[in-house]
């Protein structure tokens, strides 16, 4: 009887023990990172009363008797399973997903949290709010381009500078338009006649030419004075022929040709007589609106000085095509010399009549910085539009690789700059396509710049941000996983560390050994299930009130033994 009086005991020390746990993981259920805990029971050493026997062949064997002798906690363990991630939008708080524990330092020993809310210290070290200790990683080297081996205290480069840096390469993309080739003007009278109702032609007597088909009436006649008036280029021209019995259409055409052509910048421009009996004027088109037609009016007076109206009619021309320059395309962009000045730098495309060409030429700081040598060039397509190459015209006997200028400003000089279209016959650069112009230009200069800010990307890697756009690493961040991390001995401030069951820390990077990632502005919330507990709560609540009965009814049962002799 006494046996069930402390096999009793030992059951309300384990529910009392139980609901200690359950108490504590009620009590963090906001805590971040926190894991919650679990106690878990065995029986005590059972006394045997009697031992088992074997079977025989007259009788069969029997089991042991054994009476326990109530519970003990086997252990308190934890349930290392993911929390729930809650967003927050801090640069600075960090989730972890998967086993992986952030590694910390007081500079003498390591801790491992998977409490993620860090701030930065007045030494502008990561470090834990609550305890103070220095988040651990490794320091991105910039003169190697690689990180260091060695774990060392994270700091963030908030007193650093970028310093300034030559550009070396410009990139060239987008679209120049298919249609932009120059062409002339092109006019037109309405069909002439003769006098039998044919298409009037250069031969044609001018006293022998008709409005229409049936006209019977001449549009001028002999002694007339035939006048032309025009505007060619932004030039006013004008001519006269005087009419007679053997004057021809054609010598009145080449009367209007020499007139147009007088111009001392405008050349090339014809006149026919088409096969239907119509007079057209054409212009170059190589020289673009240069040699434009703005106007062009004829007229005729007779003697009496009376002008002949049907003749300014019949001759009156009309606009087929206008003409228009070459297309010009331009794209600035800016360039950095060797201490941070910024050089303007503007290239102009014109397009090549004929060939599927432009050339291009570039001016630097609107002129005041002397371009040295690559200065100008070409740029040809392919028949589909894509790159063929870009080039740069001969100096002498030079033909020069990059653009090259004086930036005046004291830095290294001259400044070179490769000009990059793109790859021959791709469309990852410059195109020659019908549609509007799309020029677009990178460069890979900037000038000096200070820190401005930080981010922390997936794998831990912190990345500078600087005002001159530059993004540079500046550390990544170590991570911790265990073998068996439900065997970390907790600290404070949420932290853990290691003990021999725990087993040794693999320690590295996301990515690289490591399976965990982290999630920025985010922190992992506790994963207490409350519904969980309560129930647990009331199975310890029941389990410690029933061992309790037991008490009091083993001691009713030894009262009644005491009471059998009075």
């Amino acid at each position: 009887m006494m046996r069930s009086l402390y096999s009793a005991v030992s059951g309300m020390a384990g529910n009392m023990l139980r609901m200690d746990v359950i108490g504590n993981n009620i009590a963090n259920v906001n805590t971040i990172g926190y894991k919650s805990g679990r106690v878990s029971f065995e029986e005590t050493l059972g006394q045997v009363q009697q031992a088992a026997t074997a079977p025989t062949d007259a009788s069969g064997g029997t089991n042991a008797i054994q009476v326990g002798t109530g519970t003990l906690v086997s252990g308190v363990s934890q349930l290392y399973t993911q929390g729930s991630l809650q967003m927050t939008g801090i640069n600075t708080d960090l989730a972890i997903q998967g086993n992986g524990l952030l590694v910390l330092s007081d500079g003498e020993m390591t801790y491992y949290t998977r409490d993620g809310s860090l701030q930065v210290d007045a030494r502008a070290r990561l470090v834990s709010p609550s305890s103070g200790n220095v988040l651990q990683g490794y320091a991105y080297d910039h003169a190697t381009g690689t990180y260091a081996t060695s774990l060392q205290d994270i700091y963030l480069p908030i007193k650093d500078v970028e310093p300034a840096r030559a550009t070396t390469t410009m990139n060239l993309s987008g679209n120049l338009d298919a249609d932009s080739e120059p062409t002339g003007s092109y006019l037109r009278t309405s069909v002439l006649y003769d006098s039998n109702g044919e298409a009037a032609m250069s031969t044609t007597t001018m006293v022998d030419l008709r409005q229409e088909s049936t006209g019977t009436g001449a549009l001028v006649e002999e002694g007339d004075t035939i006048y032309v008036g025009a505007v060619v280029g932004g030039n006013t021209v004008s001519s006269t022929v005087e009419v007679t019995a053997g004057t021809t259409v054609g010598d009145v055409t080449a009367m209007i040709e020499e007139a147009l052509n007088s111009p001392e910048a405008v050349s090339g421009i014809t006149i026919t007589m088409t096969a239907d009996g119509r007079i057209s004027v054409e212009t170059p088109d190589q020289m673009g609106t240069s040699a434009e037609i703005q106007s062009l009016n004829l007229s005729a007076t007779d003697l009496s000085g009376s002008t002949r109206g049907t003749f300014s009619a019949a001759l009156a021309f009309s606009d087929m095509e206008t003409a228009r320059d070459a297309g010009e395309f331009v794209e600035e962009t800016t360039v950095y010399d060797a201490l941070g000045f910024a050089h303007n730098v503007k290239f102009s495309f014109t397009r090549v009549q004929g060939l599927n060409e432009f050339t291009w030429s570039a001016e630097v700081d609107g002129g005041t910085s002397d371009v040295l040598q690559g200065g100008t060039g070409r740029v040809a397509f392919r028949v589909d539009g894509s790159l063929d190459a870009l080039v740069y015209d001969a100096v002498g006997t030079t033909v020069p690789t990059a653009l090259t200028f004086n930036p005046g400003t004291g830095a290294e000089s001259p400044l070179r700059v490769e000009l990059d279209a793109g790859t021959r016959g791709a469309f990852d650069g410059m195109s020659m396509l019908r549609g509007t112009q799309s020029l677009e230009s990178s460069q890979d200069g900037y000038s000096k710049g200070t820190f401005t800010r930080f981010s922390i990307d997936e794998i831990g890697r912190i990345m500078g941000v600087f005002s001159n756009g530059v993004i540079r690493p500046v550390s990544q961040m170590a991570l911790a996983e265990f073998t068996n991390p439900t065997g970390l001995t907790r600290v404070a401030s949420n932290g853990y560390i290691e003990s021999p069951n725990s087993g040794p820390p693999t320690i590295g990077v996301s990515g690289e050994g490591i399976a965990s990632t982290l999630s920025p502005g985010a922190l992992e919330q506790s994963n207490v299930d409350l519904a969980r507990e309560f129930t647990n709560m009331i199975v310890a609540q029941r389990g410690f009130q029933a061992n309790a009965r037991v008490v009091t009814t083993s001691d009713e049962v030894l009262t009644e033994l005491i009471n059998i002799k009075r």
